[in-house]
């Protein structure tokens, strides 16, 4: 039985995190692997909402389930195929 990574423990009776109204800062984080400051920049973006309740600052919970659903799919990039490329060309050029 694996036990949740976060250092809050979830009550067995605890309510999923995509049914509450709002998460908890280290919650939203958890669930969507960004930073705190990330989460921030992406408030002040207007990408999600953050509301200050009983002096925490919370995120609402639609945003963070639009930001992951409207997410684009990882795909390899190109990055770098060029220089191997280069250096592939060099590499047989001096085998010549």
């Amino acid at each position: 039985m694996s036990r949740p990574t976060s250092k809050h423990r979830e009550r067995p009776d605890a309510i999923p995190w995509q049914k509450r109204p709002h998460l908890r800062m280290d919650v939203a984080a958890e669930v969507t692997g960004l930073s705190r400051s990330t989460i921030y920049r992406l408030a002040s973006d207007g990408r999600l909402t953050l509301r200050r309740l009983a002096g925490r600052v919370v995120v609402e919970t639609s945003g963070v389930l639009t930001l992951v659903e409207n997410a684009e799919p990882w795909r390899p990039g190109t990055r770098g195929a060029a220089a191997r490329a280069k250096r592939s060309e060099a590499a047989r050029a001096a085998l010549r």
